[in-house]
């Protein structure tokens, strides 16, 4: 499988010195050898959720890559929409936190300078939002949300530095660096690639549907933030 990596700079000014963040979206349980090497070229690993595949219940390998993963850079951990269908939840997220990572389904975490939370629809599943107190916090805050539709529909007035987001697998099929079709958004979709907003959209390291992507690879993503 071809992965591209992508490299960003986004400016703050909210940091005592730059940070290099590494995005690992939409993993869905496959290979990631090819991206261990990077993990010592950061200094934290982002990860805004579908590390599972919801149709065969699997999350295997995405727990192996964890485990290996915190041995060498903090791990944060968001939810997307293939976690919120697994048949029990509450053992994926065990796992997850069994591995070392941060597991950051509405609540957030603090590394440093950064404000690190993962945000995944709370009224619809009955949890708490914790925006009000995410930013309240000082620091450089940066939000785990898996669907860029939902910080475009709920979060866009809300003053946080960085959104990472995935799950538009860009659109699938690019023709003139457009998106064909993304779940959740339909033919065409809007948000599927790259920077919008605040917000910057990975197409995902990898493809488990059963459309094959067309010049549209998958995506590593690197963010030197500061």
């Amino acid at each position: 499988m071809r992965r591209t990596i992508t490299d960003y700079i986004w400016h703050t000014g909210k940091l005592k010195a730059p940070v290099r963040l590494l995005v690992i979206s939409d993993l869905h349980d496959d290979a990631y050898d090819d991206f261990l090497p990077l993990l010592p070229q950061a200094d934290v690993l982002l990860m805004p959720g579908d590390l599972s595949v919801a149709y065969w219940q699997r999350y295997d390998r995405s727990i192996a890559f964890l485990q290996e993963a915190v041995k060498i850079i903090p791990t944060y951990v968001g939810v997307g929409n293939h976690e919120m269908r697994l048949n029990d939840f509450d053992l994926y997220a065990r796992r997850v936190r069994d591995t070392g990572a941060q597991l950051l389904c509405n609540t957030y975490q603090r590394l440093g300078d950064l404000v690190i939370g993962g945000w995944y629809r709370p009224r619809q599943y009955g949890q708490a939002d914790m925006l009000p107190a995410f930013l309240t916090e000082d620091g450089c805050h940066i939000l785990l949300c898996h669907r860029p539709e939902d910080y475009m529909d709920a979060l866009r007035d809300k003053e946080i530095d960085l959104v990472l987001a995935g799950h538009a697998h860009g659109g699938q099929w690019r023709i003139f660096n457009r998106g064909v079709y993304a779940s959740g958004q339909g033919i065409f979709p809007k948000y599927t690639k790259g920077i919008v907003e605040n917000m910057i959209i990975s197409t995902g390291v990898s493809n488990r549907v059963p459309v094959p992507r067309w010049n549209n690879p998958c995506e590593i993503v690197r963010i030197l933030l500061d």
